[in-house]
């Protein structure tokens, strides 16, 4: 079995030591009981982690890992552990996708609307996977054993009366759904600049944010502003929403960089 003392290091934060911590005895629960055994949605940073250690270890005995977001590019996972040898398709990942539909009107909600009424319910961070707002409905995967909750309890989303039901997975929306598409131009590829851009900010703002450590970039933290923003980057804002770069469209005559974002607010 991998040591605990190993497995906990490069965990720097609280929060993910705490992660890692339950992840660890998860895996330990798998190996003991020889049964799969599936986690909590846990970010990237904690993935990465597990991913170090399954690689670094010289343990052959130890189980299968699986990562599951219900989409690809989704940031929250859940992890699944499975013994050497049990076909991982003959467990289905515990996680269903809700569809939540205002009753009255087409609502425009933002990505923090409907986190904060998720929250709203009680629901710990790690029990709900990445959020998708679409065109007609809101999409989020939580854990199975939930859904039940969040069918029968959430009301509201904003001020809006809510209908909440389990679809399929193939009723999720496609990547285009949601976000709105902006094309700007920015004398750089710095991160501030591409932040200002993005969310119609000036230079000296974008900056402020950056360096307050409010700024991840591809789910890691970022606290220089002149780091250069790498093709297919997604920056997320506290307090601002995420901004994905979906293209970069080459110089323009004044020889500034174009691009074409995607603005989730």
């Amino acid at each position: 079995m991998m040591d605990r003392a190993k497995w906990l290091e490069g965990a720097r934060e609280d929060t993910t030591r705490a992660q890692m911590a339950k992840v660890y005895d998860q895996l330990s629960q798998c190996q003991r009981q020889n049964r799969p055994v599936f986690t909590d949605f846990v970010n990237p940073v904690v993935q990465d982690l597990c991913r170090s250690h399954f690689a670094a270890s010289k343990d052959r005995d130890l189980p299968e890992m699986r990562f599951e977001g219900g989409h690809p590019g989704f940031e929250s996972c859940m992890i699944g552990f499975y013994p050497q040898g049990d076909p991982f398709e003959l467990h289905p990942v515990p996680m269903v996708l809700l569809e939540i539909s205002a009753l009255e009107v087409t609502a425009a909600w933002s990505h923090r609307d409907l986190l904060g009424s998720l929250l709203g319910l009680g629901l710990a961070r790690e029990k709900f996977g990445d959020l998708r707002i679409g065109d007609e409905a809101a999409f989020v995967f939580v854990l199975e054993k939930l859904a039940p909750f969040v069918i029968n309890t959430l009301a509201r989303v904003s001020r809006d009366p809510v209908s909440v039901r389990e679809v399929p997975w193939s009723e999720f929306p496609s990547e285009d759904a949601g976000g709105e598409l902006l094309f700007r131009t920015v004398k750089s590829t710095r991160l501030d600049a591409v932040i200002a851009a993005g969310f119609d900010l000036s230079r000296s703002q974008a900056q402020k944010l950056v360096e307050a450590e409010r700024v991840k970039v591809n789910h890691r933290p970022e606290n220089r502003p002149d780091k250069s923003v790498p093709d297919d980057a997604v920056i997320s804002v506290r307090g601002h929403g995420r901004l994905v770069l979906a293209a970069n469209l080459g110089n323009s005559k004044k020889d500034r960089t174009k691009m074409q974002l995607k603005r989730f607010c």
